[in-house]
């Protein structure tokens, strides 16, 4: 079968367009401008993600799926960032949350919340997940900043932050080869103008 000219021509310019198309797919997928929401199930990561993209505190049930979208970052009515931020919620479910390893690849920081409220009855699973975090290559390769932020701190039966500390550091050296450096990025409580702060400086390379 022989082709004419006008087909090599069409040819030509469908499979420019191809590549053009999957190097900007390529391009953007390497760009790390996104920052993940994570921790268990039930320690507010959908509440956080809700606050910080309208403002407002809102009951929300465990998700699903990875809630996402830009959202901009602003205090007092200023705004932290020149643009927009992507953010993502990956689910907490102990069978969801390996997914965020397929974010790490964009991901410019983490945000990882804990329940101050019930971090005693969930050390293990939380001391595996941040292991899991810890270890991960491209984390270690592209030094990716983590946030460890205490939720739910005024509730009655919340740890303080050091008491929290001290109990996740002692399971992380029962897993091995512990990142316990990591956890000096913890907050003393979750307040959103405290996570925007971080995520303006992180974004902007302060």
């Amino acid at each position: 079968m022989e082709f004419s000219t006008a087909t090599w021509v069409i040819l030509a310019i469908l499979i420019t367009a191809i590549i053009s198309i999957a190097f900007k797919v390529l391009k953007n997928r390497s760009k790390k401008d996104t920052f993940i929401i994570l921790g268990l199930s039930d320690s507010g990561k959908t509440s956080l993600f809700i606050k910080l993209r309208y403002g407002e505190q809102v009951q929300t049930h465990t998700s699903m799926k990875e809630n996402e979208g830009l959202i901009k970052l602003e205090e007092d009515g200023e705004p932290l960032t020149k643009v927009p931020i992507h953010f993502v919620d990956v689910p907490g479910h102990e069978k969801l949350r390996f997914r965020f390893s397929d974010f790490i690849p964009i991901t410019r920081g983490i945000i990882f919340l804990i329940d101050s409220s019930t971090c005693v009855k969930n050390v293990r699973s939380i001391a595996e997940y941040l292991y899991d975090i810890f270890s991960n290559k491209d984390v270690i390769k592209h030094h990716i900043p983590i946030l460890i932020a205490c939720n739910k701190s005024d509730m009655i039966t919340a740890l303080p932050t050091e008491r929290i500390q001290t109990i996740l550091e002692n399971e992380l050296n029962q897993l091995r080869n512990t990142r316990t450096s990591a956890l000096d990025h913890q907050d003393t409580s979750i307040t959103d103008n405290g996570i925007k702060t971080w995520v303006a400086e992180v974004y902007e390379g302060r």
